[in-house]
């Protein structure tokens, strides 16, 4: 008879000594640094039988000014898929960009705290090469939980919404893993 080992058991394994071996306490504080990798799915169908999708990958950039506020950068990389169905079969198009952002973050955190949660403000253009891409703005929050002092996961929401002729709310939903670079 043979046996198979689920694939979750390693990573259970891997997330408990993380967590084993983890001081007590993740505190950002002042002058230190944040890289974070993220990505955002958004996917939609219309009526018709005509559907979307859109990925966006992240690269964040932070620095602490005091222990609760960050301000950063970030480039994207978005991929976004269209499919149109027409009496003749599909029609497919598919784009590649490259955008920019930035933003500040206040984050509520208490002392000794593994879980943090923050609340801010960015501003984001999903296409650099074109001078009339829409840009967005508007509010983020979310949570991050501390694997140990210095790696996080990172669950966070943004209400954008577009300054541009075109107008409109771009909602996102971003997950992803962060690096703090002590001071």
């Amino acid at each position: 008879m043979r046996s198979s080992t689920s694939p979750r058991i390693p990573l259970l394994l891997l997330l408990a000594s993380l967590a084993w071996y983890a001081p007590l306490a993740a505190q950002q504080q002042a002058g230190d640094r944040e890289v974070q990798l993220s990505g955002s799915v958004l996917a939609s169908a219309g009526e018709e039988g005509g559907s979307q999708a859109l990925a966006i990958v992240q690269a964040k950039v932070g620095y602490f000014v005091t222990d609760r506020v960050q301000l950063g950068a970030f480039p994207t990389l978005s991929y976004t898929r269209v499919t149109v169905e027409t009496a003749g079969g599909e029609l497919r198009a598919s784009d590649t960009r490259l955008g920019f952002g930035a933003f500040g973050t206040y984050s509520f955190l208490a002392e000794d705290a593994m879980t943090v949660p923050y609340v801010g403000g960015q501003i984001y253009k999903i296409d650099l090469t074109d001078s009339e891409a829409q840009t967005w703005v508007g509010a983020n929050a979310g949570l991050k939980y501390y694997f140990n002092r210095n790696m996080a996961f990172d669950a966070g929401g943004n209400a954008l919404l577009g300054t541009g002729d075109a107008g409109g709310i771009l909602v996102l939903f971003q997950f992803g893993l962060s690096y703090l670079f002590e001071r």
